[in-house]
């Protein structure tokens, strides 16, 4: 299984520490295309997003996430449009409901005091 590891500009390791260099593949964010036509594989479209790519194939089975191709077969390619797109159509933070409107508990079991 390989690793990402998205660095900032000019942060490119010439041998990145951890794991050996095959199980992992470094990937330069300003190096990715700016322009909305170009096409990235899946380890760069992971870096973006900052998750794994069992991830991002796993959420390509479900049938959920941003539009891909396969490229003969096997290769897949994001375009940058599609996942600027589909990283802007996302709620930001993880919570979908508003601070403070969040649904009260109900009263259960009564907790044990100590005696």
């Amino acid at each position: 299984m390989a690793t990402n590891v998205a660095l900032p500009a000019g942060d490119v390791p010439a041998n990145p520490p951890g794991p050996t260099p095959k199980s992992i593949r470094v990937v330069d964010l300003t190096q990715i295309p700016t322009v909305p036509f170009a096409w990235i594989d899946e380890h760069a479209y992971a870096a973006i997003r900052g998750c794994s790519v069992k991830t991002v194939q796993r959420e390509r089975q479900e049938g959920i996430g941003c539009p891909f191709r396969k490229i003969n077969g096997c290769s897949v390619r994001y375009r940058i449009g599609d996942v600027h797109q589909f990283l802007d159509s996302q709620p930001s933070g993880g919570c979908t409901t508003a601070a403070g409107t969040q649904p009260r508990r109900r009263p259960g079991r009564p907790r044990r005091t100590a005696a």
